[in-house]
């Protein structure tokens, strides 16, 4: 049972398809979470189809979500990062400019009314302004939670590589704590698209478990000179293979799966063709960590770790350096 009276953050890790809630306690311990599929796309689907103004719609997301939990602890002092923070969001959070120190103190939270006397802060993204732009929300605290989890690692001015994996990887160069640069793919949402609405879910039977010879085929396949051209000339295969009788459909889902994020990992570490790829940390959930470390290892990158849950240290750590905890405690 949960101890309420330890409590001191109400933290959100709000994305694109899902949102997660932390209630936290001293030093940043999870004393209770909370995870729905309330991510800002279903949020903007129900107020569509309830005819709700989007700030109704969010308000009654937060409240099935946590509502309890700040009804309860009306002192308490909440934050979010992520996509509740985008132009689709709850409010819109400015965003910094790369590079951007994660551990300042001078950082603009956004602010919006969640009731019961109360405000949700949300976190600023990062935008990286190159002749490409890139964005980012909510990985920019995953990073700093993973720092603060290791601080051998923030404190060092060797160049580190962050891998964030999900609808839309985000891959991110950093020297100490701050965040050099990053670049977007958009492989998690492609594979979703192409597994539900092409011609390859057609011939996609569900298998048991992981079928991990047909996921390493994927991967090899991206690895080789075949796979060298882009990955919408190859994916085609997955089709392809199984009508001409070498590959089973039960097989086409994991090997598809290989194939893009094989694609995604050789496009990704070619700028480091002439050195060693720098330490690489993975931070996601366990299915995703475990393919990606898998493929980066058929890919002979060596130094890689995982680690899962990086967002409410994060969190955590930016209510601190706010100054959001010595108000709640006062």
């Amino acid at each position: 049972m949960t101890n309420m009276a330890e409590a001191q953050l109400i933290a959100l890790d709000w994305g694109t398809t899902s949102a997660r809630a932390y209630l936290m306690g001293r030093g940043g311990e999870i004393l209770a979470e909370r995870s729905k599929p309330l991510g800002i796309m279903q949020v903007n689907r129900n107020a569509e189809e309830k005819s709700l103004v989007l700030e109704v719609a969010f308000g009654a997301a937060f409240e099935e979500l946590c509502g309890d939990w700040s009804e309860t602890l009306p002192l308490t002092p909440i934050i979010a990062c992520g996509m509740v923070g985008s132009r689709q969001g709850w409010i819109e959070a400015a965003y910094r400019p790369a590079p951007a120190d994660l551990s300042t103190q001078n950082l603009e939270l956004a602010t919006v009314e969640v009731g019961h006397g109360q405000r949700l802060h949300v976190i600023p993204g990062v935008l990286d302004s190159k002749e490409l732009p890139d964005v980012m929300r909510g990985e920019e605290t995953q990073i700093l939670g993973a720092l603060d989890l290791d601080t051998e690692q923030s404190d060092s001015e060797d160049e580190q590589l962050f891998l964030l994996p999900g609808t839309h990887s985000k891959w991110v160069r950093v020297k100490g704590q701050t965040i050099i640069d990053f670049s977007t793919s958009m492989t998690g949402e492609t594979f979703a698209l192409l597994s539900k609405h092409s011609i390859l879910s057609k011939l996609m039977d569900p298998a048991t478990d992981e079928n991990w010879n047909a996921f390493d085929r994927g991967v090899r396949v991206s690895r080789s000179s075949i796979g060298s051209v882009d990955v919408m000339l190859t994916a085609f295969s997955a089709r392809t293979l199984v009508l001409t009788g070498r590959l089973e459909r039960t097989e086409v889902s994991d090997y598809l799966s290989g194939l893009m994020i094989g694609s995604e990992i050789r496009s990704v570490i070619e700028r480091w063709r002439d050195r060693e790829v720098p330490a690489l940390t993975i931070c996601g959930n366990q299915e995703l960590n475990k393919r990606y470390a898998r493929a980066l290892a058929l890919f002979d990158v060596q130094r890689v770790r995982e680690l899962q849950g990086t967002a409410a240290r994060g969190l955590w750590s930016v209510a601190s350096t706010v100054g959001l905890l010595q108000a709640s405690s006062v």
